[in-house]
């Protein structure tokens, strides 16, 4: 009974996972909506994300004894509630604090939904399919790139029939995906049990050992400058465009980019697992060598003036990258983690990490805000390529640390089967 439950799961959890990784049609007309439909000025907008994520921040600890408390299965299930409430908010909340309210709901259901992580990984343990924690969330990644490519090509049409349809369709995505979070079942004995057995005994502690200290420092440095590298390497690629042309061919081009870039994220997920099978831990250093060389593509396209064509051709190649790099550093680190730690700090670590990209993104932010009123966007993007070359020898040092366990391990193992053999 409980093998055909697994086995549900296992056919699940990619459409879970991969239709609940964000607000659906809301993430591509979200500024759009802010702006046309609740008539909030650009500041509001910004603080919008500024305020949810430092409340987000302060809550970490309150959320983490609530995960602890109710355990990894209706963690998912209240993370799927939350988004379902928040879509409703930001669709039909008529003044600046609803909205804020959803906003918050927003990045609290990300805490409660990072467990499914954790249950995916219990599950596969129960079916001896632990190293297939990659190709489970590689399968996710591919629905989520495939789905949001969809609706790229679609929101803004829709918007234009009727400025709340997209929302309508945020809306049922998130009932469909709490539906589905009733099947999302940590079926290993470790879901809430481990919590109640270790009530006295520092209940989900984490062992800070080195690579899990440079994990954290690792994700918690890489993921915001991908984020900011995205979000401000559009702008940039965008102010250099409209020194040379109108806005209907910047918007064209900026279209077409993104376009390109949504295709390739879906290649890289679709491809992810082979190049992880092939490279192995060798992906983490691959992976943030691309980020760095992304960014410093941007900055060489930015110094050519004389031919545009090279010159954008440049930037935008530097921008597609990060959407290469982005979706399969998560997977790497996420699998990662979970491989070093014990399953009782399993809820702890996922959140800790988490928090660490949420603090750094936070100060990034606030940072570069301060930074552009006075400055240029070249500035934010150099700032941008110190911090990633930064992030390669953190890289080079956690494969250092994992290279050295792995062999510890197999010397270990070698001595006991001499023993065995002997004896």
């Amino acid at each position: 009974m409980e093998e055909n439950r697994l086995k549900r799961f296992n056919k699940i959890f990619p459409w879970y996972d991969g239709l609940s990784g964000d607000l659906l049609f809301w993430i591509a007309i979200d500024t759009l909506f802010l702006t046309v439909v609740k008539k909030f000025t650009a500041a509001q907008i910004v603080s919008l994300t500024s305020i949810s994520m430092i409340i987000n921040i302060l809550l970490q600890v309150p959320l983490l004894k609530i995960i602890h408390k109710i355990g990894n299965t209706k963690s998912v299930r209240l993370g799927s509630l939350l988004m379902l409430v928040s879509s409703i908010l930001l669709a039909f909340g008529r003044n600046y604090l609803t909205i804020v309210i959803g906003k918050i709901f927003y990045e609290m259901a990300f805490t409660f939904q990072n467990m499914i992580n954790a249950v995916l990984k219990n599950n596969l343990e129960l079916q001896h399919k632990e190293n297939e924690y990659i190709k489970y969330r590689t399968k996710a990644n591919t629905i989520y790139a495939l789905v949001t490519m969809i609706i790229s090509f679609v929101a803004s049409i829709m918007f234009n029939i009727n400025n709340y349809l997209p929302m309508i369709g945020c809306i049922t995505f998130c009932i469909i995906c709490f539906i589905l979070s009733w099947y999302m079942v940590d079926y290993s004995k470790d879901d809430k049990k481990i919590i109640e057995n270790n009530k006295e005994k520092n209940k989900g502690k984490i062992q800070y050992t080195k690579i899990i200290v440079f994990i954290l420092i690792s994700y918690g440095l890489f993921y915001p400058i991908v984020n900011s590298g995205q979000s401000n390497g559009k702008l940039f690629i965008q102010q250099e465009l409209l020194k040379l042309y109108d806005v209907e061919k910047t918007a064209l081009i900026i279209g077409a980019i993104l376009c390109v870039s949504r295709i390739v994220r879906l290649i890289s997920n679709i491809k992810f697992d082979k190049i992880h099978k092939k490279y192995k831990d060798k992906v983490g250093i691959i992976l943030s060598v691309s980020l760095s060389l992304s960014l410093v593509l941007m900055i060489i396209g930015y110094n050519i003036s004389s031919i545009p064509v090279i010159k954008f051709g440049i930037m935008s190649l530097g921008y597609i990258i990060i959407l290469f790099i982005r979706d399969p550093f998560k997977v790497y680190m996420q699998d990662l983690a979970l491989k070093n730690t014990d399953k009782k700090s399993q809820q702890t670590l996922l959140t800790t990490m988490e928090l660490s990209r949420k603090i750094v993104r936070t100060i990034m932010s606030l940072s570069f805000t301060a930074i552009l009123v006075n400055n240029p966007m070249v500035l934010v993007i150099s700032i941008l390529v110190v911090l990633s070359i930064v992030e390669v020898f953190v890289s080079l040092y956690l494969y250092k640390m994992i290279i050295n366990k792995n062999q510890k391990i197999e010397t270990l193992n070698n001595i006991l089967d001499e023993i065995i053999s002997k004896v």
